[in-house]
């Protein structure tokens, strides 16, 4: 008897050990949920088409979220509401055939294009599709913006198209801004400073493979929402980030400036059992029936975000209206060169700055174009009244080293009122 008491006891203690170490790691350490981890940035067409410089350029209604300095004589802005929705490897998309396939509408042609589809996603990270969605309001100094962003990321760990994870991420983020501007020199040289603050909020899903998915919706014995929600789990936390910026104004319109952006970035988490849970918990309320069979997934964990230093540099000479050029170049996480020698400072130097120039004509029409990371990006901003039209055709870097893996992506973004 005695021996079977010790041996339960031992029994036990292994359980207690080895139960949260065999709990799903929902952190950004682990590969899947890597990207879950990125600062949260909404998607700026306008900066993406200038090869994502933009730190110095002032007049947009999303100049004070890059930088808050700029938020110092920006005047009277508001956005109601801009709308970009952002699509990942369309030239690969298009090339496979797999819209085609989809506009049959027959269920060969489905499968075909879904395959086809799939296959156009390579191995390791990637994006899918992005939405964001953003009001934003400056006056006198003070700026404000309310954003929202869905983003459907992938993890590809080897070649197998059914090895494919889909992680949707919703972030919520509440700015707010205010700038200043002191002059140094009478009408030659003056000083713009700005601070913001976010309020963040983000979510993510356990990840979905194309098996998952289809045993979900193959179930009979449940609805296939009612069970997503219901056995589903997801990881949910907040941020409260700190960002301060610095511009120097020179004559003919040359602008330095710097940013100091992603203080007190750490994100806290909670991980929950179900959608449902989550619900309860945040919202109140369940979101349909809940199981009594949820998952036991809890726990919390904190991500860690550095801050970063950005520079750039901004020629924008007042011209006239008729023509309204703009040059950008910016350095972004400058503190990060420090100690490269040679070599590795030129890569570094070189990964790390962008280039963008824009042309504004008749005060009608942008057009842009930029370098990032050795990637060429172009696009168009079309003003007509109220109405604002923004496209922008770029690649972005998702490997370990320039060349890895890019990825192409088009942004197209429709605002009301000002641009």
């Amino acid at each position: 008897m005695k021996n079977i008491t010790l041996i339960s006891i031992v029994i036990a203690l292994v359980l207690l050990v080895v139960a949260p170490l065999a709990a799903t790691d929902y952190s950004p350490d682990n590969d899947i949920y890597k990207q879950t981890g990125e600062p949260f940035m909404g998607t700026s067409t306008r900066v993406l088409s200038m090869g994502g410089a933009g730190l110095g350029v002032k007049g947009y209604y999303d100049s004070f979220l890059i930088n808050p300095a700029n938020l110092a004589g920006g005047g009277f802005k508001l956005s109601l509401p801009a709308i970009t929705v952002t699509a990942y490897n369309p030239k690969a998309i298009l090339e496979s055939g797999a819209i085609d396939d989809f506009q049959e509408g027959t269920d060969s042609g489905m499968l075909s294009g879904a395959s086809k589809f799939l296959g156009t996603i390579k191995k390791g990270y990637g994006d899918l599709v992005t939405t964001d969605a953003s009001v934003v309001l400056t006056l006198g100094g003070f700026g404000i913006a309310l954003e929202t962003q869905e983003r459907i990321m992938t993890y590809k760990p080897g070649v197998d198209l059914t090895a494919t994870n889909l992680i949707a991420q919703i972030t919520t983020a509440a700015t707010v801004g205010f700038g200043l501007n002191f002059e140094l020199v009478p009408n030659a040289i003056s000083l713009d400073v700005g601070v913001s603050g976010k309020a963040i909020y983000k979510l993510y899903l356990e990840k979905q493979s194309a098996s998952s998915i289809t045993d979900m919706v193959a179930d009979d014995t449940a609805d296939p929402a009612e069970k997503f929600l219901n056995d589903v789990p997801l990881a949910a936390g907040y941020a409260l980030p700190l960002s301060a910026g610095v511009n120097l104004n020179f004559p003919f319109g040359l602008r330095f400036s710097t940013v100091a952006r992603n203080f007190n970035g750490n994100y806290s988490m909670e991980v929950f059992p179900s959608v449902n849970d989550w619900a309860e918990k945040v919202l109140g309320s369940s979101l349909t029936t809940p199981n009594t069979t949820t998952g036991t997934d809890s726990g919390t964990f904190e991500v860690v975000s550095d801050w970063k230093l950005d520079a750039g540099l901004t020629w924008a000479p007042n011209i006239g209206s008729l023509i309204r050029p703009i040059i950008a170049v910016d350095v972004l996480d400058v503190m990060s060169l420090s100690g490269l020698e040679d070599d590795a400072l030129a890569r570094g130097f070189f990964s790390q700055t962008r280039l963008g120039a824009s042309v504004r004509l008749l005060s009608l029409l942008d057009v842009r174009y930029g370098i990032n990371q050795g990637y060429q990006s172009i696009g168009v901003g079309l003003d007509l009244l109220i109405f604002h039209l923004d496209a922008a055709y770029y690649q972005l870097e998702y490997g370990n080293d320039l060349g890895d893996k890019p990825i192409d992506a088009v942004s197209v973004r429709f605002s009301l009122l000002s641009r």
